[in-house]
């Protein structure tokens, strides 16, 4: 009797054991371990931040910016490895755009890696993060948790290119650009990891 209880316990210890690995390692259906997932999140935290900002302070008649799912492809077994997202506005209508869209013959800009942004772990799981700027120079953003004055965008022709392509299309009205911006604009960031395609998300 003694043996078939240590023997049940023995069991329940192995399997809270393997549980308690794989909740600590590889929890997330993206396939991301914990320390991944989390540098992910962080990066794109800052870079929505900086997108968002941007046309806040630069564009009036903004009532709403939010942001897809961070969608990710490929990876280790199936290169090369791309993460997403694109920035959502609604004008003070309530009409709602979605960036990164095709717009007649024209399929608008995304923003992520490799282009937007870059995201490493070195050997001590130290995380690196790098942001472009508006001159197109790489500024580290690693050990912050908002963006720094540095980081901020002055210009960004894919936003102004875009944002110029939905009021031509109708989707959006009465936004224009100028330094008034939309001070009342909500900003609403996501970092919902999803595998998939963003032109598959509206």
């Amino acid at each position: 009797m003694k043996k078939k209880i240590l023997l049940i316990f023995s069991t329940i210890i192995i399997i809270f054991s393997i549980g308690f690995v794989y909740m600590t390692q590889f929890y997330s259906s993206t396939g991301f371990d914990r320390k991944e997932e989390k540098v992910v999140k962080h990066g794109f935290r800052l870079l929505e931040e900086q997108l968002g900002l941007y046309i806040k302070e630069n564009y009036s008649g903004i009532s709403k910016i939010e942001f897809s799912p961070i969608f990710i492809q490929g990876g280790e077994d199936n290169p090369p490895f791309s993460a997403e997202v694109v920035p959502v506005i609604y004008d003070e209508e309530g009409n709602r755009a979605v960036f990164g869209t095709l717009i007649g013959n024209h399929l608008y800009a995304s923003y992520g890696i490799p282009y937007s942004i870059y995201l490493d772990l070195d050997e001590e799981d130290t995380e690196y993060i790098l942001l472009r700027d508006s001159n197109e120079e790489h500024i580290e953003v690693s050990n912050y948790n908002k963006l720094p004055k540095e980081a901020k965008l002055t210009s960004n022709p894919p936003i102004d290119e875009n944002i110029i392509g939905l009021l031509d299309d109708g989707q959006l009205k009465k936004i224009g650009k100028n330094s008034a911006g939309s001070p009342n604009a909500k900003i609403r960031y996501n970092l919902e990891i999803r595998r998939g395609n963003r032109l598959e998300w509206d």
